[in-house]
């Protein structure tokens, strides 16, 4: 009885040890569970929540409020701009244990950004939508209570870009508003300090640096001279190239000590909290823009063979009426190597003076009307100019012969002009035609105050059986309205013309304005063509058509002033501001002026082609152009003129100089200007300069990847588990700084950022629902580990 009894109460306890046994392994395995649940949460929480912040930085919406986490700049932070390694320090901010913050809860720290991370102290102002934001968490404290600390380090690699802008002949053209660099200095290497004069054109948005280089003398071979290199710090940029987490150990917490059930009581001083210490660097590029001058001065112009003889053949003179001009000169073949024919040139004369023109180069080689047929009785004069070719060159003891006749020649520039060669007298016609030119000569339009004034107006003989003088006019002009001149007071040659009560004009008084007319009258049955040119004292007037003649309203003017005692030479001609150069595209633009109280006064601009265009600045001129430039061409070389008067008692003379934009230029005087033949005075100047330009095609840019405005920096974790490795300082992945320049230096600056805690910051920093589960799954491990305690206690028991 007792053996069975014993038996069963042994097979009982052996029973019941058994099942004790195993309960106290399964509650070690599920604490082991827990344990194993709560480090995953504790050790992911911090790099996801990291990551899912660099994806998407704007993710926390809604009720929860995403604090930033933007690293704060220490008061004693080091400039940017200092290259050295031992940069102060720049605060971080620290997120106390909290998941959720009422909206709109702030950090005090939030706003600071990395001490030069988009905005360094001597960079230009960078928009605020390309500034760069760090990504980073900075104690952040999870579910399970664990903390992270961030060290930021920021790492910049420094590029020195340099440039070159190119004088070519004391000339350069720059991009955007750079005048202010009028009047300033470049020192040159070896050659000293040159004046700077900038000109800056808003139409073209481009500035013409030019600088004085006419008493620099040319050598033999090109010369270049080079300023220092200065960095130009309006042009620096900085770029963010990303960053690095480093993981560099954990210090342990009170995980699980003590009653586990605290698990369940939130006691925080009771389980501890371990902290994942990690580093982040941010990486950034700096490009410093180094710029000098460079100036280009051409080799002087080599020995030339002097030509002895040109001779210029196949000429024809045997025109008939009604035809026009055609190019027909030629050079032989033995010569056509050394010089070519610029153009040919027909003028028609009337008592002396060139009344029309045609240049077998459709050049514009002054204002006169083009001859379109020979007309009957007229007068034509045949010219011609020579052009050498490279390596050659025409001198004054140069022979010229053209259709075997030896012809007289001057030298132009390199030219060579042959004038008057020929004249050829059209026969006149049988029949009356309708006249194409009217004349009227010897008009008096100097008078001094006091003078009379006077009928003194003539008709050419070989048209004095054709019109007569009507009468002439002077009309006193009232000045007082600037918008309209009004006549106050008359003198007619003919007396029947005056009006009761008309105001005449009795002497002419000094400072007063004057403006002259004439009518003409016909004479037998002639007519007055459609396309009829009419001049006064050789200069073309206005007409119109009356019943039996023409008027010309407005034929000359005058200011009585008193009679020029002395006359002066003017010896320099100074024009400032001209816009001397041009891009392939770019429309004409002119912009020349001349210095306050200067004796020269500009008439007008204008570009001359190598194709034959052209274009001026006064709608005079510009508006009968036929081959008009509208844009300059690439491949085509320009030439540009400028027409001047002289002031009143003041004339050029064949010395002038001429200086543009403050440099020396030379000069070849149009047949246009009005030349004393006797003196050599000249009162009128049209001058072709020896400023050109051949604009080039522009190429077409390869295109470009457009950079992301706002780059996403994308950390790279990498745990480890070895609590006593140590940082590194650089990363395995170097970024790669892409300079422009032919030439860099790259230096890096690195500054270490520590951390400092700050209270009563929020849990959920990115807002991310990740790491809310992570956080859950953290808390859940803890549960079951203290459950699976607390049944291995009660198991014992």
């Amino acid at each position: 009885m007792y053996g069975s009894h014993f038996d069963k109460e042994a097979q009982r306890e052996r029973t019941c040890s058994l099942v004790h046994g195993t309960w106290r392994c399964v509650g070690v395995r599920i604490a082991s569970v827990g344990a194993c649940a709560l480090m995953v949460g504790q050790l992911l929480l911090p790099s996801l929540a990291l990551a899912t912040e660099c994806a998407d930085p704007a993710a926390a919406t809604g009720e929860v409020a995403a604090a930033p986490v933007t690293p704060a700049v220490a008061e004693d932070a080091a400039p940017a701009t200092a290259p050295a390694t031992d940069a102060a320090p720049t605060a971080q901010t620290v997120a106390e244990p909290q998941q959720t913050a009422p909206t709109g809860a702030t950090d005090e720290s939030n706003d600071a950004a990395p001490a030069e991370q988009n905005t360094p102290s001597d960079n230009a102002a960078t928009p605020a939508n390309d500034a760069i934001m760090p990504c980073g968490v900075t104690d952040v404290v999870g579910g399970s209570d664990v903390r992270v600390n961030i060290t930021v380090w920021n790492n910049y690699t420094d590029i020195k870009k340099e440039e070159t802008i190119e004088y070519v002949k004391g000339i350069a053209l720059v991009d955007g508003d750079q005048s202010a660099l009028d009047g300033s200095a470049l020192t040159f290497i070896g050659l000293g300090d040159l004046i700077v004069h900038a000109a800056y054109d808003s139409a073209s948005n481009k500035t013409t640096l030019t600088l004085d280089i006419s008493k620099i003398q040319r050598q033999k071979e090109e010369q270049k001279y080079f300023t220092e290199y200065r960095e130009n710090k309006s042009k620096m940029t900085t770029t963010y190239d990303g960053s690095k987490l480093t993981y560099t150990g954990t210090e342990p917490g009170n995980i699980i000590i003590g009653d586990p059930d605290d698990a369940f009581k939130g006691d925080t001083e009771a389980t501890g909290k371990p902290t994942i210490n990690e580093i982040r660097d941010d990486y950034y590029t700096r490009t410093h823009v180094y710029e000098r001058a460079c100036l280009v001065i051409p080799a002087a112009e080599s020995e030339s063979e002097s030509i002895s003889f040109a001779n210029v053949q196949n000429t024809d003179f045997n025109w008939q009426l009604a035809t026009g001009p055609q190019v027909t000169a030629g050079v032989p073949n033995y010569d056509a190597d050394k010089y070519e024919i610029a153009y040919e040139c027909w003028q028609e004369f009337e008592n002396n003076e060139p009344v029309a023109a045609w240049y077998s180069d459709n050049g514009s080689h002054g204002s006169l009307p083009t001859i379109t047929k020979f007309k009957s009785g007229k007068e034509y004069v045949y010219s011609l100019m020579l052009k050498p070719k490279d390596g050659y060159s025409f001198s004054d003891e140069t022979v010229v012969t053209v259709n075997g006749e030896t012809v007289k020649s001057s030298l132009s520039g390199e030219f060579l002009y042959v004038p008057a060669i020929k004249t050829i007298t059209m026969p006149a016609s049988s029949e009356n035609e309708a006249l194409e030119n009217l004349n009227v000569n010897d008009v008096k339009t100097d008078y001094a105050p006091g003078e009379a004034p006077r009928a003194t107006a003539t008709i050419p003989a070989a048209d004095a059986d054709k019109y007569e003088i009507a009468y002439e006019c002077w009309e006193e002009m009232d000045g007082s309205d600037p918008a309209e001149l009004k006549p106050v007071a008359f003198w007619y040659s003919d007396p029947a013309k005056y009006t009761p009560g008309m105001k005449k004009i009795e002497h002419f008084e000094e400072g007063k304005f004057y403006m002259y007319s004439v009518e003409l009258r016909l004479k037998g049955d002639n007519t007055v063509a459609d396309d009829c040119m009419m001049y006064v004292n050789g200069h073309w007037t206005h007409h119109i058509k009356t019943a039996n003649g023409v008027f010309a309203p407005n034929a000359d003017n005058m200011l009585c002033e008193q009679p020029i005692d002395e006359w002066r030479a003017i010896d320099v001609i100074e024009i400032d501001g001209a816009t001397t150069t041009f891009k392939a595209g770019d429309k004409p633009v002119f912009t020349a002026n001349v210095p306050t109280g200067s004796n020269s006064l500009p008439q007008c601009e204008y570009w001359t082609g190598s194709d034959g265009s052209e274009v001026n600045s006064q709608k005079f001129w510009d508006q009968n152009i036929t081959n008009h430039i509208d844009a300059f061409k690439p491949g085509v070389t320009y030439r540009y003129g400028i027409y001047l008067k002289p002031a009143r008692g003041f004339y050029f003379t064949p010395d002038t100089k001429l200086k543009i934009n403050g440099v020396e230029c030379g000069y070849q005087v149009g047949e246009a200007s009005v030349v004393d033949p006797e003196s050599g005075w000249i009162y009128t100047l049209w001058l072709n300069t020896d400023l050109t330009f051949t604009p080039e095609a522009t190429p077409t840019p390869d295109p470009q990847p457009t950079p992301d405005p706002k780059p996403t920096p994308q950390p790279e974790v990498k745990p480890d588990t070895k609590p006593e490795q140590k940082p590194e300082a650089k990363p395995e992945a170097k970024p790669e700084a892409k300079p422009v320049a032919t030439t860099t230096t790259t230096t890096k600056t690195v500054e270490k950022t520590t951390p400092a805690k700050k209270g009563d910051a929020v849990l959920a920093a990115t807002g991310d629902a990740t790491a809310l589960t992570v956080a859950a799954l953290g808390i859940a491990g803890a549960t079951v580990a203290a459950a699976g305690l607390a049944a291995t206690k009660r198991r014992k028991r």
